[in-house]
């Protein structure tokens, strides 16, 4: 099966619609802007073998925009999507990626790989050079996907709301140091684990991310004081 990418309305009843023409108006053009913005966005392979960002041009199926990136080009395109998606307040799904990022659920976030880039799998052509990507929210799936890419000490994997709202995980002596800071007069929470956790650090990072009432139980007690 090849590599898709496709981008719904959010409400589940127009997602099993069959056409673009039961849609409201404002969904159909949503729909219609974003194909269009992902086709100017990104170039299409003309050759077997060459390295384009998009195997072919992205379609509309039933209500759904189908986007098909190249190999080496899935997580540039990833990216790009999600963002186009998300001020349309679209659902994006990638069956392969176990990727489902719903607007619905969603937070600013920042995602850094350090010392290098190699293999973060969130770079874009626009912005490269800089370490860091952003995304317009976080996904579970998306999240153990990135803590696992946390190879090298000094890797690191950050969601940032703001300078004092920040949950870190970074790759040090060979361990996963998992430390959040959740506003200017709480106490600053860390545990270390092995990468054999991953499950663990995505868990806690994602109900941080969604503010879940029991995000905390995964520190126990703030064990270092935030000043």
């Amino acid at each position: 099966m090849s590599f898709v990418i496709v981008v719904t309305p959010a409400e589940s009843e127009y997602r099993d619609a069959t056409d673009l023409a039961l849609l409201p108006e404002r969904l159909r053009a949503d729909l219609e802007a974003l194909r269009d913005e992902i086709d100017e966005r990104f170039p299409e392979s003309d050759a077997i073998g060459e390295t384009g960002a998009l195997s072919e041009r992205p379609t509309i199926e039933g209500v759904g925009v189908v986007i098909h990136p190249e190999v080496l080009t899935r997580p540039l395109v990833v990216n790009a999507v999600m963002r186009f998606a998300a001020r349309r307040q679209l659902l994006v799904t990638s069956p392969e990626l176990g990727l489902v990022a719903d607007p619905r659920d969603r937070i600013d976030i920042d995602v850094h790989r350090r010392p290098t880039m190699a293999g973060a799998a969130i770079t874009d052509h626009a912005v490269r050079g800089r370490p860091y990507g952003t995304l317009p929210w976080v996904t579970r799936e998306l999240l153990e996907q990135l803590l696992a890419a946390l190879v090298v000490d000094g890797d690191r994997l950050e969601l940032e709301c703001d300078a004092q709202r920040w949950f870190l995980c970074e790759r040090v002596d060979g361990e996963l140091a998992v430390s959040v800071a959740d506003g200017p007069d709480t106490a600053l929470r860390a545990r270390v684990l092995s990468p054999g956790h991953l499950g663990l650090v995505a868990d806690a990072g994602w109900a941080w991310a969604r503010n879940d009432a029991d995000w905390t139980a995964f520190f126990g007690a703030p064990e270092v004081s935030a000043a």
